[in-house]
């Protein structure tokens, strides 16, 4: 079939799907699809690590929690190169393709039970590796937004709250199944996402042609003879120099795990810098788009301790459900990858309320940085809670923390998702210099490969649950101090933000 059987103006008129073009169900399953997956592998994986082998690979929980915070880190790290191949050189279906695939091997790799714990452990580093590969990039959203006109903003915000929708339930869906199947059988659980994976990439791979058209199918901005040529040159050189480093670390004995994780960690630092350093060394900013590149450091290195907030969710947090938390309930035993469809339910309440409250209230001319604040002082809170029992308990060896704490750890953390997560995208395209949008939103979205990085830093230190519990107040009290320096400097940002 060839790409002219649907042409562009048909796609864009056609209204085939609840008055949307066709390609919008198929790019809502992939979301899905890739929520359902991502959700079964982080309600599994941690657990899979330091479970004893053979029903687990035997890590302990320190290395556990420092190999899913390496993960999250090259992830958001090459979520660019992904972005780069997507636009320059694969275009965006067969990045949606071939980033499925792949994702989908990795699954699959890890549903095979393995026939030793060294095997076992050695499938697992070469699935971790495959899923910090997102060749995906942004193609989704893209291909969502080139489905419509400019002029027709109605339903293309209609369109990305359909994938929103679709994003949820298969978040609230997929970690209870997954991670209750888990309590018997991890493998089971790995091959549901890997199948999940595969329907994603099929879905597009089958309808790319007559619900697309041309969309998608070439890259945004192909390189050029000269341009391949650099790049493949660049790329040998890369792969020789690489090559080198690790075979220096072989023979000296020094490639191990620590070895890869120290390298995650320092480029998780590195490459955001640099990214930001070249973005405020363009030499078409202007005056004003400086000031605002300034109110923007503000939020980034706040940013910054949120992010590190959200990678104790999947991995510390994840652990004292396992390890702290009294589960059962009416002699039921609850996975504890299972409890945070609790949070996502409740994430979903929150959303309109906040919607209500800063469309159609006096909440909606509070100052924005007091909004943020308020967000960071409330995820603060969310980490106070979780030190509570600890401290009544005595923490060190307890297990039989009630299963009420997290519950109100996760209201609080809804609550700072819709203060945190909204205002903070809405700063950065208010503050963006022009032509530099999508670069801003890139370096924002690198606070998420810093948290990371700082994370495993910690993880080195506190390995076990007993000593992680430690970390809940440490972030907690972090929270604290930039909510109160954005606090004391908010008319200063704000005269910034105005400029």
């Amino acid at each position: 079939m060839k790409h002219t059987e649907s042409t562009l103006e048909e796609v864009r008129d056609d209204k085939g799907f609840f008055g949307h073009p066709r390609a919008i169900g198929t790019l809502a399953l992939g979301n899905f699809c890739n929520s359902a997956a991502w959700g079964a592998f982080y309600a599994l994986m941690i657990y899979y690590l330091y479970t004893p082998f053979s029903k687990g690979l035997g890590f302990s929980q320190g290395d556990a929690a420092l190999m899913i915070a390496a993960m999250g880190a090259a992830n958001g790290l090459l979520n660019i190169v992904g972005s780069w191949l997507s636009d320059r050189v694969l275009g965006m279906r067969k990045a949606l393709i071939l980033g499925n695939l792949l994702k989908a091997i990795a699954f699959f790799i890890l549903a095979i039970p393995p026939t030793s714990q060294v095997f076992g452990q050695t499938m697992a580093y070469i699935a971790l590796v495959l899923l910090s590969m997102p060749i995906m990039g942004m193609s989704n959203a893209s291909l969502t937004g080139q489905l419509y006109r400019k002029e027709d903003a109605r339903r293309r915000d209609a369109a990305f709250t359909i994938h929103q929708f679709a994003n949820t339930v298969a978040g609230i869906i997929t970690p209870v199944v997954v991670g209750q199947i888990g309590l018997s059988n991890y493998h089971i659980g790995f091959a549901v996402a890997g199948v999940f994976a595969l329907l994603y990439g099929a879905a597009i791979f089958f309808t790319q042609y007559r619900f697309f058209g041309p969309l998608g199918e070439a890259p945004i901005k192909p390189l050029s003879a000269r341009e391949r040529q650099r790049i493949l040159k660049g790329l040998v050189i890369g792969l020789v120099v690489l090559a080198l480093i690790i075979a220096a670390l072989v023979l000296t004995k020094h490639f191990n795990l620590n070895a890869i994780i120290n390298a995650v960690t320092t480029f998780a630092f590195v490459v955001p810098i640099c990214f930001l350093v070249n973005l405020f060394t363009k030499k078409d900013l202007t005056a004003r788009d400086h000031t605002h590149l300034q109110a923007f450091l503000w939020f980034f290195f706040a940013q910054i301790v949120m992010a590190l907030g959200a990678t104790l969710l999947t991995s510390a947090i994840a652990i004292f459900l396992d390890k702290k938390v009294n589960r059962v309930i009416f002699g039921i035993t609850i996975a504890p990858g299972s409890l945070q469809v609790i949070y996502m339910v409740m994430d979903l309440i929150a959303g309109p309320i906040f919607i209500f409250l800063w469309t159609k209230t006096r909440a909606g001319a509070i100052r924005t940085t007091y909004k943020y604040g308020m967000g960071l002082l409330v995820t603060a809170l969310a980490f106070f809670t979780l030190t509570i029992p600890s401290l009544i308990l005595g923490g060190s060896g307890s297990s039989g923390y009630s299963l009420w704490w997290v519950l109100i750890y996760y209201a609080f953390m809804a609550l700072s998702d819709q203060l945190v997560g909204p205002i903070g995208s809405s700063l950065v395209s208010g503050l963006s210099p022009e032509s530099y949008e999508t670069q801003l939103q890139t370096a924002w979205n690198q606070t998420a490969a810093i948290g990371n990085a700082i994370a495993i830093i910690f993880f080195k230190f506190f390995q076990t649950a007993d000593q992680q519990v430690y970390l809940f107040p440490i972030v907690a009290v972090a929270l604290v101090a930039v909510a109160l320096v954005l606090t004391v400097f908010s008319r200063h940002i704000e005269r910034q933000m105005a400029a």
